[in-house]
């Protein structure tokens, strides 16, 4: 049996190992304290600008190859061809659709997608970065986009069981829902398939993550 695979978050993007693989995330020093996953999706930080910003050349011999930047791809000024020219120059070759929009349901949920903020976004800002040469860690929520994200083919998949609610039985239940993807997911992205857990999941998810080929989360 292969090893799990173990993917944190960061705020930072220098590998702490050659080919260490993790997700970039700069702008994680920009939020207020509270639930990154939620604030992330407020109007508190320019999170794309943080994460292009902070990037710097790779110093020489440094390997940065499995370093994905976190981009917040619902972002109507997000244009992939100049976030690229500046990814490679900094010596990497991947990027996240994280935080994603995906894990807002309701009214609310109607409300971005009136704004254009909704997954089919997410998955065009995918499908560019890949044909722009790009390797993707795809974050999807749900049945529905898990099934459209899937399709991009991405290097790695990973699936969010949502916000964590106060009744445990809701967080079950979101647990339950990601396990029953894993399998339709590996088979239709033909790649690893891990399980987020956001703050304040405990051990809900401990039997889909089990299923899963590993975990993200963000480091702390």
């Amino acid at each position: 049996m292969e090893k799990a695979i173990r993917l944190l978050i960061r705020s930072d993007h220098v590998p702490s190992a050659p080919g260490e693989t993790f997700v970039s995330a700069p702008w994680l020093r920009a939020l207020p304290a509270g639930n990154p996953d939620l604030l992330s999706l407020l109007p508190v930080a320019d999170l794309n600008a943080a994460a292009l910003r902070h990037l710097d050349p790779p110093v020489r011999g440094s390997d940065r190859g499995g370093v994905f930047t976190a981009l917040a791809m619902v972002d109507p000024f997000l244009r992939p061809r100049d976030a690229v020219a500046r990814l490679r120059r900094a010596g990497i070759s991947g990027v996240a659709n994280f935080p994603t929009m995906q894990i807002v349901d309701g009214e609310t949920a109607r409300a971005f997608e009136g704004a254009g903020a909704r997954t089919t976004r997410e998955v065009e800002m995918l499908e560019a970065f890949v044909a722009e040469g790009l390797r993707t860690i795809a974050f999807a929520c749900g049945a529905d986009g898990a099934r459209d994200v899937a399709r991009t083919r991405p290097t790695m998949m990973v699936l969010h069981p949502g916000v964590a609610l106060s009744d445990w039985r809701q967080r079950a239940a979101g647990a339950l829902a990601v396990q029953r993807l894993i399998e339709p997911c590996r088979a239709e992205a033909g790649c690893p398939v891990l399980v987020y857990r956001p703050e304040g999941f405990g051990s809900e998810l401990d039997q889909a993550i089990a299923e899963a080929d590993g975990e993200a989360r963000i480091a702390g």
